[in-house]
């Protein structure tokens, strides 16, 4: 059976990518990743968060002697930037201006997705570019984050060796939990699965050396399906193979993370 053409739906507040085996759906123009249909299920993504809270972009950044700003990135144009039976690449553009100094980091943002013939998977990625003239800002992380379904996704693997069943984000929640010295980390105390009472979670915990983060992600059982987020390379990161970052943790959510520290 030869695999489905790759098709592309663009209506007022959504653009719809579907190649037969997995349908991608698209915020128009921000390019929020609002769902992800697969193997049956309607949407891979946390169905209980707002649309604009599954799957994005994000980065941290501040203008000099600033705090911290976290920031979304939401496009405010689209197109389409390739479309055969082969495969499908959108665009959502994000361009800094005066008017929005101190509001958005000073850069023209190209966010891409990119759909194949016979491929259950999506890839994405980005440019930044910092035009001549433009305000200086240090720039922390840059990050893709996709929060998954709670009631299907419930074991996390890392590596060969770092692979659990995981506690539920409600067990974080004041009354089946106690606060550790910082906010990441909590002693479970009341879980919904009683076997994780007495752990501890806590996200750093699952980081790992930038040179073993190739795939790491979710499982599950019913219906059966893994969402992986796939490291094709290192060119994008900092910090050197030994830098470490994290990968998945309870939500649940899985990253891709670039950590950087440089004024442009």
């Amino acid at each position: 059976m030869s695999a489905t053409d790759v098709r592309v739906n663009v209506q007022d507040q959504y653009v719809i990518i579907d190649n037969g085996i997995l349908q991608l759906t698209l915020s128009n123009p921000d390019g929020i990743v609002m769902g992800v249909r697969y193997n049956g299920l309607d949407n891979l993504m946390e169905v209980l968060n707002k649309e604009d809270n599954r799957g994005y972009w994000d980065l941290v950044w501040n203008a000099p002697g600033a705090s911290g700003a976290f920031d979304v990135i939401k496009g405010t144009n689209f197109r389409i930037i390739l479309q055969s039976e082969e495969l499908v690449e959108v665009s959502f553009t994000r361009t800094w201006a005066p008017s929005l100094q101190g509001k958005l980091v000073p850069l023209k943002i190209d966010k891409r997705f990119v759909v194949l013939r016979g491929s259950s998977g999506l890839y994405t990625y980005a440019t930044f570019e910092h035009l001549q003239g433009w305000p200086d800002f240090d720039i922390d992380e840059i990050r893709v984050t996709f929060k998954l379904r709670k009631d299907k996704f419930h074991y996390m693997a890392i590596s060969d060796t770092m692979q659990r069943v995981m506690p539920m984000p409600d067990d974080r929640l004041p009354g089946r939990c106690q606060q550790l010295a910082y906010p990441e980390a909590v002693l479970l105390t009341n879980p919904i699965n009683p076997e994780l009472k007495g752990e501890v979670d806590d996200k750093y915990q699952y980081s790992n050396e930038n040179q073993d983060i190739r795939v790491h992600g979710w499982i599950s059982l019913d219906p059966p399906i893994g969402f992986w987020q796939i490291t094709p390379s290192d060119e994008f990161r900092t910090g050197g193979l030994m830098k470490q970052n994290q990968t998945s943790h309870v939500g649940p959510m899985t990253l891709a993370v670039s950590t950087i520290t440089f004024l442009i």
